[in-house]
Parts: structure tokens; C-alpha cells; sequence
């Protein structure tokens, strides 16, 4: 099938939606699933009754995750893998230009926000079904400088119906779990996406697998990985090629906006088992990025490393940072990892509520927490890490206002 524009008329919008909003209504009074179908009535709509219920049952879940959800159109994959609205944004203002071909567009959740910064937006998205939803959400947020096309991003027809755009976007599909993440499991495969369109452009960037380190995406495709952390969680990793790359690494953190990258200078690390007065939780998009030297660098930090596994890594310093990649605790005791140990310097410590920050299986946790909060009588709400036999009470601290 060639690629084609997706037209929808406003009485195609106004059909669906008054569907989707019913069948929203009926899903929160409890009506059955059967009995919402046959309610619904397939007579004039663009999609099918099943497509109705599955479309209002996710536009419910969708108010958790977006601003806008309550106006928006998901289908389960399209909700799962939507962009954050905070990373969309940033996104969207990175790559601003006059012309972009988002060429896997899903439902569209990043292609509003690309219609936000850029005069003119393509569209392009294989699954039929899916290019609807994403010319609904176009029409829902009324933007009229989009066009959604419904084909394969790497037929001939695609790539010419998009050929004055300036820059290319692709966050291609994957397989929900793998061992390890490559790109020959991406759909469209980025290799083929750079070989079809640095005809039209050489500004191509893609969101890949998060868990990739920088030099596994080095063996397929050259530029600037970027890392990015929404609140304190690595999240994304994008590729910007060419022109788009400012370095050769960075992390950003969200909302902040906080940056580090490779040109930033680095500070040796060392080891230690001493604990100093504070104790520092490193955000995991650093470690992944091969940046903790970097940022250490850039914020002007004196610090040693005191523990680095797949869960957490902890550094130790006597001096006070700020830094949206760190979270920050003052020590307040360091006993041996011995039950009578941790409970007497917890009651010293004020402590009235423990949170446990050492690997357990979950089934345990609330019950080993309620054993070291039972016999607790103070007002304060503390930390428990432990490193190797060493137990370590911290208390959260808040990063001072830049201001």
C-alpha cells in the first residue's frame, strides 16, 4: 500500500469523540464491556467499536501521565510508550526548525509538541489504526500545521511526500523486553532510516533504548547520546546526528534542565570506606552516560566514591553540593549493619520513620521496616543504607535555592 495522507472531517472528530466520551462515561459507571460495544454505534465512525472502548479506556488511565489526557486519544501500546509531556517539550525545543518528519509518530503524543516550535510537521506512522488516532489528536489540539501520513517511513513514497523537511525524528518501536537492547530489533531500524533520508537532510535524530551505553550505539551510528533523567530516573536516551550534536555525551535532567557532557572536565574518583558528613545518591543517567567524573568536575565537588553497583551509586564528601543529579543526606550515624546496632543509633537519631535503601526482596521490606519503626517514638524521618557491613542513618536534605 503507498503512503497516504490521513484526511479526516471535522464530522469524522466530532463522531469519534462523542463516542470515546460516551463510552468513558459508560466504562465509569461500570457497565460491562460487552454491553458498552453494542452500545456503541458503528454506523459512520472511522473505527470500530473495539477501537471506541479501548480508545476511552486508556483515555482514563491517560489523566495520571498527561496534563491533557482527558482530551486525548491512546491505544494501549500508544499510551505505554508515549513521551512524558516534560520530555516532549524539552524535545520538541531542542530540535526546533522550520520543517520536521517525525517518521514513526505513534498517536502523535510527541508530534504535538514538535507542532509547538516548527512552522510545518509530518507525520508518518505505519499502523493504520494509529495514524487516525494521531490526525484525531492533531485535530483535538487544533493544529493546523500538521500532516499525518499512514505507510512505511522507508517506502520511496514517504520519504517523498516529507522531502523538505530540515530535520528528521524517529522513536521507533521495540520488543517490550530483550537481554540486551541493539538497533537491529527497532522498527523502522535506524541504519535504514539514515540510509533513506540523509538524502534530504543529514540533521536525523532518534530516541533509542535507554539501557544501550554510549559505545554499543557508537558501533551502529555516530553523534551526541544523550541521556535524559525525569525526576531523578533515567528514562531516554536520544541520538542527535551531524549538525544536531553539540558533543559527544551529555545528561540532562528534567524538569530542571541541568546538563553535563563530556567536554565537561573531568575530576578523578577515588574509593573509600570512610564516610564523611554527607552522603550523595548519584541519579543512574549519569553512571549510565560515563559522566559521574564529568559532573563531579563541573559542580566543583571534593568527593570520594563509596559504593557503585547496578542499583546505586554513593559518594561521600565533607562538602555541601547542589545538583539535580545528586540526592543529597547528612550523616547522622555509621554503626556496624547489626540489628541492636542500627535500632539504638535510629532512637538516638530521633527517628520516627525508616526508609530502607539496601536491597530486599519486596515481599520483606514492610515487614523488616516495621520492626525497626515499631519501637520508635521521634519525629524524624530518616534513610538507611548500608555498604558492605555498615549500616549508614542519613536524614534528606533539600538543594538550596539558586536564588
Amino acid at each position: 500500500m503507498r503512503a497516504a495522507e490521513v484526511q479526516l472531517s471535522n464530522a469524522d472528530f466530532a463522531k469519534v469523540e462523542r463516542a470515546v466520551s460516551r463510552a468513558v462515561e459508560l466504562i465509569r459507571r461500570g457497565i460491562p464491556k460487552e454491553k458498552i460495544l453494542k452500545r456503541v454505534k458503528n454506523r459512520g465512525l472511522i473505527l470500530s467499536p473495539s477501537d471506541i472502548y479501548e480508545m476511552a479506556k486508556f483515555r482514563i488511565k491517560a489523566r495520571k501521565k498527561f496534563t491533557i489526557g482527558n482530551k486525548l486519544f491512546f491505544d494501549e501500546l500508544g499510551l505505554r510508550y508515549s513521551t512524558p509531556e516534560t520530555i516532549a517539550e524539552y524535545r520538541a525545543k531542542r530540535l526546533k526548525c522550520d520543517v520536521m518528519a517525525d517518521v514513526s509518530c505513534g498517536v502523535g503524543g510527541q508530534l504535538i509538541f514538535f507542532a509547538k516550535y516548527c512552522r510545518k510537521v509530518y507525520g508518518v506512522e505505519l499502523n493504520p489504526r494509529r495514524a487516525v488516532i494521531a490526525a484525531l489528536n492533531a485535530m483535538v489540539m487544533e493544529l493546523k500545521n500538521v500532516e499525518i501520513i499512514s505507510g512505511d517511513a522507508l517506502s520511496d513514497d514517504a520519504v517523498a511526500m516529507v522531502r523538505d523537511a530540515e530535520v528528521v525524528f524517529s522513536d521507533p518501536s521495540r520488543p517490550p523486553e530483550e537481554d540486551v537492547r541493539t538497533l537491529d530489533s527497532l522498527e523502522p531500524n535506524p541504519l535504514k532510516v539514515v540510509e533513506k533520508y540523509r538524502k534530504i537532510t543529514d540533521k536525523i535524530a532518534f530516541e533509542l533504548p535507554p539501557q544501550m551505553p554510549p559505545e554499543r550505539v557508537d558501533m551502529y551510528l555516530k553523534g551526541e547520546k544523550e541521556y535524559t533523567s525525569l525526576n531523578f530516573k533515567l528514562n531516554r536516551l536520544a541520538l542527535y546526528m551531524n549538525e544536531l550534536a553539540e558533543c559527544k555525551v551529555s545528561a540532562v535532567s528534567l524538569p530542571s534542565e541541568e546538563r553535563v557532557t563530556n567536554e565537561d572536565e573531568k575530576v578523578k574518583i577515588k574509593t573509600t570506606e570512610k564516610i564523611k558528613t554527607f552522603l550523595y545518591e548519584v541519579d543512574t543517567t549519569v553512571v549510565k552516560a560515563g559522566l559521574l567524573e564529568n559532573l563531579i568536575g563541573k559542580i566543583g565537588l571534593e568527593a570520594e566514591l563509596l559504593k557503585e553497583d547496578k542499583r546505586r551509586t554513593l559518594i561521600t564528601s565533607n562538602e555541601d553540593a547542589n545538583s539535580a543529579f545528586l540526592r543529597k543526606y547528612e550523616v547522622l550515624d555509621v554503626v556496624s549493619f547489626e540489628k541492636q546496632a542500627i535500632k539504638k543509633a535510629l532512637k538516638e537519631a530521633g527517628a520516627g520513620k525508616v526508609t530502607l535503601r539496601f536491597s530486599l526482596p519486596p515481599s520483606e521490606y514492610w515487614h523488616i521496616r516495621k520492626k525497626f519503626e515499631n519501637e520508635l517514638t521521634g519525629d524524624r524521618w530518616v534513610h538507611l543504607f548500608r555498604v558492605g557491613n555498615t549500616a549508614i542513618v542519613v536524614e534528606r536534605r533539600k538543594f538550596d535555592s539558586p536564588n
